[in-house]
């Protein structure tokens, strides 16, 4: 009788302490709860008045390579359907923290959301930034301080203006393109735009489009050793050794000098880059994190005629160790991008706006 008491005691104490502990797991929010949270509580969408559209594509989840295998990738794109009108999404996550969201909408009339909005950009703009400073607090194990001066700045400026201005470490700009009002917030180094760490807010009409931030994936390997005359002479260098290959209709391959480039024109730019977007060139002979930015200089030198469509010599080096990455002509003849242009989605467009501003876009040919 004893041992029967004493059993049905310790059962009794077993549930008593399960009872007390804490489901960790029920605790911990989902990506699918995150995204939701994200487009309630930050963009102020009323969801529960909108209807998901089935089938719901499943979250794909994966560990790209450019990230070293460090950072799981996760991308959501749900589908919304209100009164008739429909919206998508595309949400995506850098180990569990939202880094880009976009809403596919077509339409002029505004969204549905759970309190009525401000009439303009700006005042919008502030909302989002504050709602979100208590989402990132709430739903991340991060410093959100880097919002403030953000906040800051915004709560100092009257209307959406084109602008552009630097205080502290942070280069605000407002930008139009047609119906598209973009607000940016970008890392700043000295006068140096470090364009991969960044915030920034698009709007379309009066009516959110997009959210981004990559201010806390990458960390800041440090600016360039070696200044654009080195950078130049050591670019130079390379590109007057080359020796170019001219392939004609017959099959044939035809070896050509680099003409001088003693005064040939050149234009030059200075960028800061994850060293795996670029790595299939030449790689480094120093060990790089996969989520640091490093220096990456590049220059374009001009010829003063074309030789078999080949319109001059393109050469990038890594500027903290003087490096060369990559040394090649460049011109018309095949219609793609180097490899390295492969970026995260929606910054893209930003780093091929950087050579474009430079030069008509170029591209490599035979090596």
């Amino acid at each position: 009788m004893g041992d029967r008491r004493a059993v049905l005691i310790l059962v009794l104490v077993l549930v008593l302490l399960l009872l007390h502990v804490p489901n960790v797991y029920s605790e911990e929010s989902t990506v699918e709860d995150k995204f939701s949270d994200f487009l309630s509580s930050v963009v102020g969408l009323d969801l529960t008045k909108y209807t998901s559209l089935q089938p719901t594509p499943p979250p794909n989840s994966e560990y790209p390579e450019e990230f070293g295998g460090l950072v799981e990738q996760i991308v959501l794109s749900p589908n919304f359907e209100y009164n008739g009108t429909n919206f998508g999404t595309m949400g995506i996550f850098y180990n569990g923290h939202m880094s880009s969201l976009k809403l596919y909408y077509y339409g002029q009339e505004d969204y549905v959301y759970s309190e009525p909005q401000p009439p303009d950009i700006l005042s919008r703009a502030k909302g989002i930034i504050q709602r979100y400073q208590t989402f990132a607090s709430q739903n991340y194990d991060k410093d959100t301080s880097y919002l403030v001066p953000m906040l800051n700045i915004l709560n100092g400026v009257d209307d959406v203006s084109p602008t552009e201005f630097t205080e502290g470490n942070v280069t605000f700009r407002i930008s139009k393109d047609g119906d598209k009002t973009r607000i940016e917030w970008i890392y700043t180094e000295g006068d140096f735009l470090v364009d991969w760490k960044r915030v920034d807010i698009k709007f379309r009409y009066n009516a959110f489009e997009s959210f981004h931030d990559m201010w806390g994936l990458y960390s800041i390997g440090g600016l360039s050793a070696i200044s654009s005359e080195d950078f130049v002479q050591i670019a130079q260098e390379a590109a007057q050794n080359y020796e170019l290959r001219i392939g004609h209709e017959n099959g044939t391959i035809e070896t050509v000098k680099v003409p001088d480039l003693s005064n040939a024109s050149y234009s030059v730019s200075l960028t800061m880059v994850p060293y795996r977007f670029i790595d299939d060139y030449n790689p480094s002979q120093i060990e790089r994190d996969p989520l640091t930015l490093y220096p990456y200089w590049a220059v374009l030198f001009y010829f003063n005629e074309t030789i078999a469509g080949v319109e001059g010599m393109q050469v990038g080096v890594w500027g903290d160790t003087g490096e060369i990455l990559y040394c090649s002509g460049f011109g018309y003849l095949i219609p793609e991008f180097p490899s390295w242009i492969t970026l995260p989605l929606f910054l893209t467009a930003t780093l091929i706006g950087i050579l474009v501003r430079k030069r008509v876009m170029r591209t490599r040919i035979l090596q």
